[in-house]
This record gives C-alpha cells, structure tokens and sequence, in this order.
C-alpha cells in the first residue's frame, strides 16, 4: 500500500520552527551547523538568551572564573598555609614528570614500530 504526504504536512524549505519560542521563521534567523549544512534548533534570539544564562550561571566553564568564586580545584598560590602549598607544589610536579615519562615512553615505543 503507498502512503502519500500531502504538501500541507510537509515544513516549507525556507523556514524552520524554534524550539523554544515555536515561532516559524526564515532560515536566515537561525545559525547554520557547518558540519550537517542544517539550521540550529533554535533562532537566533533564543540561542543568544540561553548562551547568556549559561554563561551567566556559570555552567559552561566553572574551571576559569576565578573572580566568581566558584574555583573547583586549589589554587595554589592563594593557599595560605605553607606546608600546604608545598605539598600541592610536589604533587603538581609528580603529576609533571609522571606525565613527560609516558609520553617519552609512547614517543620510544612509535619509534620501534
């Protein structure tokens, strides 16, 4: 049995519906993804707004706003107690060379190969 869309169903080429306002609007309202050549779920306006909540709350990058407070790792140089800071200074250079070490390890591995 073949099934026919009718044109009344089908979404005009020209325009796109927002997701979040419901609003159909032209294809020049909305941000094109240059990966899949296809509009952004939301316009313009909406995806502005909720960048600007994101940001505002600061969801997106909590690791770089120093200022705001909200750090999620120690800093270490505003760690006040001294014997502290030296033991993150050790561990944060263990970390360092712990690394270098893999990574000559793999870089002498792809060598033999």
């Amino acid at each position: 049995m073949k099934t026919t869309l009718s044109l009344s169903t089908k979404q005009s080429t020209s325009s796109s519906i927002c997701k979040s306002c419901k609003r159909e609007l032209p294809l020049e309202s909305f941000y094109m993804n240059k990966k899949t050549q296809s509009p952004d779920k939301y316009c313009k306006e909406c995806r502005k707004s909720l960048s600007r909540r994101q940001y505002g709350s600061g969801k997106k990058l909590p690791h770089c706003s120093l200022s705001g407070g909200r750090v999620s790792y120690p800093v270490i140089t505003q760690t006040e107690d001294r014997e502290t800071r030296l033991r993150l200074i050790l561990h944060a250079l263990q970390v360092v060379r712990l690394s270098m070490e893999r990574k000559k390890a793999g870089m002498q591995e792809e060598a033999l190969l």
